[in-house]
């Protein structure tokens, strides 16, 4: 009897999801990686009182919708892994016909105008990311799923205020935020701190400094569904405040949304990644302030975003040989050396900065992607050659600093080179624009920090007055700077 009910209560909530099609989206295989595009729609039609047009807008202010947030989530249900990759509103794209009014170079949230058929396929076409699934969430959802939950904790360093958004905390410390806030916080593009001086300051960076607070929102709700999950008063009113202002495509079945639900309960924050393509400013030719994607760093990002639980390329060898020592001979350019970048640790990014860092550095990076097998924690990275590849293998070895040894692979022909990277610290430094790569263990974990031009838009930039999640009674809060 329980177990029908349940069903019934199942196909009920089901039934209150908004529905629509998208035929640009490409058909997911069961139990494999999936990505998912999320988006946050700015459209205003909900708006009916003065207190919300206050806080949000009305549609005529709006004119019409666009995705406040885009970001495409890519799920691994075998490592219970999924890393979000944030696209910047202002990304200059190339929108591809549609049946929509809306086409050609536009702001990359413009193709969501039309609706999300048009946003799948302008990221499909332009980022080459594919989409199998499509979710949106209206403002009202964002502070009602939060409110169900009894509110998420944050710890609040400065004073923070927004007059866009309404936006304005002046308790500090870690603090119970309501639904309002939240969502308040998600949406500040304009948002200024309190320094410790006393004056405000403008955090500067708009779009980017909003993505890394969405992050933050992310994180908390996180930690507060996995608290909240035996409560089942608080779960039935965030899947009640969730589902009322939730649009998925009509592939996305009942039953594969409780399959993602199951296989990814209780994701703990560690298996959370979060990125932001890398951007340069641009100005168009009507004078707009807009961001273009920045190469070849955006480039390796999506190909090792694509790769995310994909198994290795048919390239890298499955016996491992036994590594030896080698003399060293005349070394090879970089530029005429052809590298795959793997990863053989645990730890989600770090053969696409290195990849990237080798870029830099003058080396032609072929591919980047995962290890079929990986290499034992305090082991070296490793080096693998082909019967004419030791000299290529041993100008890249110059180029790393860090744990290394030599394989012979007599798969691999001419200066091809795999770049097999253990969770040991591996730096890699040269080219012109100084970029270094460096993997390092912390409290027991692998980080990944990288360093490219200055002009590029990574949205790695410390923002201290931002909030961060936390547990009332354990405030995390840094000093006022």
């Amino acid at each position: 009897m329980a177990g029908a009910s349940l069903y019934l209560y199942a196909n009920y909530r089901f039934d209150q999801i908004a529905k629509v099609h998208a035929k640009h989206l490409i058909e997911q295989s069961t139990g494999k990686p999936f990505t998912l595009l999320l988006v946050g729609s700015d459209s205003r039609v909900f708006v009916e009182n003065s207190t919300q047009v206050r806080a949000f807008g009305n549609q005529s202010d709006a004119g019409g919708q666009r995705s406040d947030v885009t970001m495409v989530a890519r799920f691994v249900p075998a490592t219970k892994m999924v890393t979000v990759l944030s696209i910047p509103r202002d990304l200059w794209v190339d929108i591809p016909h549609n049946s929509g009014n809306i086409v050609g170079y536009n702001r990359i949230n413009a193709a969501y105008n039309v609706g999300p058929d048009l946003l799948v396929q302008t990221i499909e076409k332009v980022l080459r990311i594919p989409i199998n699934h499509y979710m949106a969430v209206g403002f009202p959802g964002f502070s009602g799923m939060v409110n169900a939950l009894g509110g998420i904790t944050m710890d609040f360093p400065n004073e923070v205020r927004d007059a866009y958004t309404g936006l304005n905390v002046t308790t500090l410390g870690c603090q119970v935020v309501n639904g309002t806030t939240a969502l308040q916080l998600v949406r500040s593009r304009h948002l200024e701190y309190v320094n410790a001086n006393g004056d405000w300051n403008f955090d500067g960076l708009s779009d980017f400094s909003r993505i890394l607070r969405q992050d933050t929102f992310f994180r908390a709700v996180l930690a507060k569904v996995n608290a909240s999950i035996t409560n089942p008063l608080a779960i039935n009113g965030f899947i009640s405040a969730a589902v009322g202002n939730l649009t998925i495509d009509d592939t996305l079945s009942q039953g594969d949304i409780l399959r993602i639900a199951t296989e990814f309960r209780g994701l703990p924050s560690s298996h959370l990644i979060t990125e932001t393509l890398p951007t340069v400013d641009h100005t168009t030719g009507g004078g707009g302030a807009v961001l273009l994607a920045a190469q070849p760093y955006a480039e390796n990002m999506i190909k090792a975003f694509n790769q995310i639980g994909q198994p290795t390329p048919a390239t890298t060898p499955t016996l491992k040989p036994k590594p030896q020592t080698v003399p060293t001979i005349p070394p090879v350019a970089p530029s005429l050396i052809d590298v795959e970048v793997l990863n053989a640790s645990t730890v989600n990014g770090i053969a696409l900065t290195t990849a990237t860092a080798l870029t830099a550095a003058g080396y032609h990076v072929v591919s980047v992607g995962n290890a079929t097998t990986l290499i034992s924690a305090g082991n070296p990275s490793q080096i693998w050659y082909g019967p004419t590849g030791l000299a290529a293998a041993q100008t890249l070895g110059t180029s790393l600093t860090g744990s290394l040894t030599y394989v012979p692979a007599p798969n691999l022909t001419g200066n091809t080179v795999e770049l097999l990277i253990a969770g040991s610290q591996l730096t890699v430094a040269g080219g012109t624009s100084g970029t270094t790569t460096t993997t390092a263990p912390t409290a027991g974990a692998t980080t990944t920090t990288t360093t490219i031009p200055s002009n590029v838009y990574t949205n790695k930039q410390a923002e201290p007055w931002n909030p961060v999640p936390c547990t009332l009674g354990h405030p995390t809060q840094p000093p006022k700077k």
